[in-house]
């Protein structure tokens, strides 16, 4: 017979729940905001990675998306021609580009995702104190710090096989 779950057993499981319906909820927005913008998922999910490391290499940006460097070329190929993303010389190696997000891109993030920032920011700025957002930024760190273990982990082929 098993034991009762105690009260922080059962608010972990809860908390992973919710963060993992929150991450769904997540992908379905984006799939929509992929749709307005003539985007496929994929590429949408590289500009995202682009943009919130305000710029990237393409061998950083097949890191960050977990694609091969053949689907980097397309991707950016395709983002380019969207007008969302462009090369730009490295200004610490000129033998390498960067990629970066565009103003055009910012201005379609503007209308589709402004919205939900600026509800987002009210509501947590007047429902949680700064340390508490701090500790859901903690929460949130460590959750991608997990991922990121288990995302390498499966790439390299342990446990994620049949």
């Amino acid at each position: 017979m098993s034991r009762p779950k105690t009260d922080k057993q059962q608010l972990t499981e809860r908390l992973i729940a919710t963060f993992r319906d929150s991450g769904n909820q997540d992908a379905a927005f984006d799939n929509l905001a992929a749709e307005r913008l003539g985007l496929n998922r994929t590429d949408l999910h590289c500009l995202n990675a682009i943009e919130n490391a305000g710029g990237l290499t393409a061998g950083e940006l097949g890191a960050a998306a977990g694609i091969t460097s053949g689907a980097v070329t397309g991707v950016i190929d395709r983002l380019e021609r969207a007008g969302f993303a462009r090369r730009v010389p490295d200004p610490d190696d000129r033998r390498r580009v960067r990629i970066e997000a565009t103003p055009e891109f910012y201005a379609r993030a503007g209308e589709i995702w402004g919205p939900l920032a600026a509800e987002w920011e009210q509501a947590l700025g007047s429902r949680f104190t700064a340390a508490e957002l701090a500790r859901i930024v903690e929460f949130l760190e460590l959750s991608a710090e997990i991922g990121e273990r288990h995302l390498r982990r499966l790439a390299e082929g342990d446990g994620g096989s049949p």
